[in-house]
């Protein structure tokens, strides 16, 4: 397995068979939603090839690049997954969209997806997802506050928002790595805007501190980090 960082909560996860990507977002918003961001994706939609799947956690312009997420599943045939308000906004055939809610379990590619809720009231259907091949499995929190349901969460990746402002701060993001216990933590979702300023090192460092096995990776944009 195979997690690439490309910006705020903009991730790509490679398997052996399956490329997909989670909440795509290069393109800034303009007009009325304008603002300034601190620093840009690194790669352009040219580069995102031969991807089967996209995956939406919710319609929130920082995690559903419209644009691009057409183009991409435009080009490459990709399949988008999440609950049928955000495919609702896709000018994209029917057959690509895979409508989705809380609870829903399916393969696609190979690869077992589980759909879980996040608690993020600002969002119409938040949604997070569990990703699973060959005994391997990555959470992705999406936009999220501390829940209990954490605690029946199991991964041996977590990616987890820590930059608070309707999400998990860094102490939060720290009580739910403990309440999961993963391999390995990846934070997310943090000083792509003033809003959500954090420091990524205070997050590891509490986390080495702590009495937990799970090891953090922050991961610069772009980077990538094989659990093997």
């Amino acid at each position: 397995m195979k997690i690439q960082f490309l910006w705020h909560s903009f991730f790509k996860l490679q398997f052996s068979g399956a490329t997909f990507l989670v909440d795509p977002f290069i393109n800034e918003p303009v007009g009325d939603m304008a603002m300034k961001f601190n620093e840009k994706c690194p790669v352009s939609s040219k580069k995102l090839s031969k991807i089967d799947a996209i995956f939406v956690s919710n319609e929130h312009f920082d995690h559903f690049d419209r644009a691009l997420v057409s183009e991409i599943a435009m080009r490459e045939g990709s399949v988008v997954v999440g609950h049928e308000s955000v495919l609702n906004e896709l000018g994209i055939p029917s057959t690509q969209k895979h409508n989705v809610k809380i609870g829903d379990k399916f393969n696609l590619r190979g690869i077992q997806i589980e759909v879980t809720g996040a608690h993020y009231p600002n969002s119409f259907y938040p949604l997070s997802f569990c990703f699973e091949k060959s005994g391997e499995r990555v959470f992705f929190a999406g936009n999220t506050a501390l829940t209990d349901s954490f605690v029946g969460t199991a991964c041996d990746v977590a990616i987890l928002p820590i930059g608070g402002s309707s999400t998990m701060d860094v102490i939060d993001a720290v009580r739910a790595t403990k309440s999961m216990k993963p391999k390995f933590v990846i934070p997310m979702h943090y000083n792509s805007f003033d809003s959500i300023i954090a420091d990524p090192v205070d997050f590891k460092e509490r986390i080495d501190k702590s009495n937990l096995k799970t090891i953090p990776v922050i991961l610069k944009l772009g980077q990538s980090f094989s659990t093997k």
